[in-house]
């Protein structure tokens, strides 16, 4: 056997097939669990299985009920975010048309001249 850094008995321990175990007394309050001896009444096993199947039909159920609530209040909301971001647009040439009345006025530029000469003439074209 060679000799490592970690020392001879270390290897040996290593690539030794034996495990080896610390050789004290189980605690005296350890708990142990063992398995059970019986086996389970079928009625029993019966009655788990049909909950068991009886909850996964009622959550695809559910799962159904919620996304067609959900369904609707995604529509909705995309109605409102359309309806607000038409509203945004409306409000945004409002006041860039001002805003060009504004600086045409500070100029001293003739609106027609100013609408013009700045290319603002979609501003002021009504839909």
């Amino acid at each position: 056997m060679r000799s490592t850094k970690y020392g001879t008995f270390a290897v040996h321990l290593m690539l030794s097939p034996i495990v080896y175990r610390m050789s004290y007394p189980r605690h005296p309050n350890a708990v142990v669990i063992k398995p059970p001896t019986q086996t389970i009444s079928p009625l029993i096993r019966f009655g788990r299985y049909t909950a068991l199947g009886l909850g996964i039909l009622w959550g695809a159920i559910r799962l159904r009920q919620i996304s067609e609530y959900h369904a609707d209040i995604r529509e909705w909301e995309h109605e409102k975010a359309v309806a607000k971001a038409a509203d945004d647009a409306q409000r945004k040439k409002w006041l860039s048309r001002e805003e060009m009345r504004y600086l045409m006025k500070v100029v001293d530029l003739p609106f027609e001249e100013g609408v013009a000469q700045f290319g603002v003439s979609d501003l002021y074209r009504e839909d």
